[in-house]
């Protein structure tokens, strides 16, 4: 009991000599100060927005038929831009292309030996269409080309070639098949 005496006593001694807790007037600093800050913080949050409405449609738009007849625009594609020459060429124009072979472009001889019409439609790079019944040249980019062919009503049929230098090339149709001839 001595020691519970001797402990009591030594508990009142150290509370009496502590300092005092926070006055009634510090509290209440506090308190607001931890207000504002709430209320800071609360005001920095984003607001709870409404879904939006729904937005009304247009009224569809009836069309009345005319009695006259209007005209369709049509689209026609087209081609994309080179800046190398790509079409027929004139006889004295082939003896200069062929003259400079370090222009990037070749002379592409299309020779029919068909009685029949071809249509040549070169797909890449670049798209182009020829129809023909008499042979003629075209100059053509150094590059590697696809195509699709009609002769007469044979057709299509698909292949490929590269123009690989300056020189004379030649697409040859015959009635079944097209071959291709490099210098």
């Amino acid at each position: 009991m001595k020691t519970a005496a001797l402990l009591l006593s030594l508990a009142l001694l150290l509370s009496a000599c502590a300092p005092a807790g926070p006055s009634q007037a510090e509290v209440q600093g506090s308190a607001q100060a931890l207000a504002a800050g709430w209320l800071e913080t609360q005001a920095a949050l984003p607001t709870e927005t409404t879904a939006p409405s729904d937005t009304p449609q247009p009224s569809p738009t009836v069309v009345v038929p005319s009695e006259t007849p209007t005209e369709t625009a049509t689209l026609s594609p087209t081609p994309a831009f080179t800046a190398t020459p790509f079409g027929y060429m004139n006889p004295s124009d082939f003896a200069t292309a062929q003259a400079d072979k370090n222009d990037g472009n070749a002379p592409l001889v299309l020779n029919n030996q068909t009685s029949e019409e071809v249509r040549l439609v070169i797909l890449s790079p670049v798209q182009r269409e020829f129809t023909f019944t008499k042979s003629f040249t075209v100059i053509i980019p150094v590059d590697a080309y696809t195509y699709r062919a009609w002769i007469g009503k044979t057709g299509p049929l698909n292949g490929s070639f590269r123009i690989t230098n300056g020189d004379k090339h030649q697409l040859i149709f015959h009635n079944d098949r097209i071959n291709f001839s490099e210098p």
